[in-house]
């Protein structure tokens, strides 16, 4: 037993330093590979190109890994798609709140004149292009590189293994009064 926790705990540990290695891999490998790419013509004030390369060779590379890693362990990283009703109504909710709280701060940042200076202008291109950049590829990049291969591997390393100290399942039965006088 305690050969097995030591041998868990040592692949935890290279495991761990594994995905920081290959974390700083992909933010590098990312950088390198946008700076080849001549984009001026696209996005001259450099506002959103660079940074959507940069994300996208994350997101490719992290896929690729998780494909191989797929593969060779058997490991579900759970890319399936849930309840689509769901999905769509959670989805709704959250575009509704997040609308409401930025015109709310936008509002609220203009009549106190305290609006954003952006070093680009904010023509068409630009914010299309930033917004997509937001939308579409940072939170993707970001679950996928950040979330999805590390937990998966460290879960799949240290399985069922780890408990917490003194923790003891509670059961509670309440009971509601049926007047409070």
């Amino acid at each position: 037993m305690e050969e097995t926790t030591r041998k868990r705990t040592l692949s935890g540990i290279v495991v761990f330093i594994l995905l920081f290695l290959t974390q700083l891999f992909l933010g590098k490998a990312g950088h390198f590979i946008a700076g080849l790419i001549p984009y001026q013509s696209i996005d001259p004030f450099d506002c959103f190109v660079k940074n959507s390369i940069h994300h996208a060779v994350m997101l490719l590379i992290a896929l690729f890994i998780i494909l191989v890693l797929s593969k060779v362990l058997n490991l579900d990283f759970y890319f399936q798609l849930g309840d689509k009703k769901k999905g769509i109504k959670y989805l709704t909710i959250f575009t509704v709140v997040i609308a409401l709280i930025s015109v709310a701060l936008h509002t609220f940042m203009a009549l106190n004149n305290q609006l954003p200076v952006y070093e680009y202008p904010l023509d068409a291109r630009n914010i299309i292009g930033t917004l997509g950049f937001q939308l579409l590829l940072t939170g993707s990049t970001e679950e996928i590189v950040y979330r999805a291969l590390p937990i998966t591997l460290l879960t799949y390393t240290f399985g069922k293994s780890i408990k917490i100290k003194n923790s003891v399942t509670v059961y509670v039965n309440l009971k509601v009064p049926h007047s409070f006088s």
